[in-house]
């Protein structure tokens, strides 16, 4: 095994209690001058590059009037900054923690954003959204609490299994559904899951970050 490859499992080890052990304080973060205070315990959108990669994508898109839902909102930074473009956001959490956080977090910014306290779709009413917004926890093991539901899907991608099932009765035909996929965690496994429910995962970008990881950007593509 190469040095490199050690290097880059070493870090992803350390990676999440390192986070956790950050976060034990507030903490604050300023996207492109919308700012946000960060709880104890929930997903800091600065750490990572996956939350600018998702924003840097929706900041070049028409989201005036559009309708929009964020599956996982945490701190609701992408919430927050598509209301101020006039999109009609209604953002979801299944940690009660992270929906205090964006209920603070809409109230700093002066922003209406439907916040609704969920596992996935089990408290949202069917309705059809123009544009669905997944940045979803990738990594294979059980959370052990609720700071840990923004990190791990179960140990049989559990999160997965039951986002696709239903997703689609959240779409019309021309609704947009992205998700962003780290190289740290298994693709193929997610995509094949998403395949068996008749979801195809069409690639938008990439970005390279740290560590020779990349982010990956994919839009959901219904094959109904």
């Amino acid at each position: 095994m190469s040095m490199r490859k050690v290097f880059k499992q070493v870090i992803s080890y350390l990676l999440v209690p390192l986070t956790r052990f950050y976060l034990r304080k507030e903490r604050s973060y300023t996207y492109r001058g919308t700012t946000v205070r960060v709880n104890r315990g929930v997903f800091h959108p600065g750490l990572f590059y996956s939350t600018r990669f998702l924003l840097d994508y929706l900041s070049e898109q028409e989201l005036d009037g559009k309708t929009i839902l964020e599956l996982g909102c945490g701190t609701g930074l992408i919430s927050i900054v598509a209301a101020k473009m006039n999109a009609k956001v209604t953002a979801s959490d299944v940690s009660v923690n992270a929906i205090n956080n964006i209920m603070r977090n809409c109230l700093l910014n002066t922003v209406h954003v439907e916040i609704i306290h969920s596992d996935l779709f089990d408290k949202i009413p069917v309705q059809p959204f123009q544009w669905i917004v997944i940045n979803p926890p990738y990594y294979v093991g059980e959370p052990k609490d609720e700071s840990q539901f923004a990190w791990y899907c179960g140990e049989d991608f559990n999160y997965f299994r039951k986002l696709f099932p239903s997703l689609k009765n959240y779409c019309k035909s021309d609704s947009v559904v992205v998700m962003v996929l780290t190289k740290g965690s298994d693709v193929q496994a997610i995509q094949r899951i998403g395949l068996s429910h008749g979801v195809e995962f069409v690639l938008l970008r990439e970005n390279a970050v740290l560590f020779d990881e990349k982010d990956f950007l994919f839009q959901l593509i219904f094959h109904r």
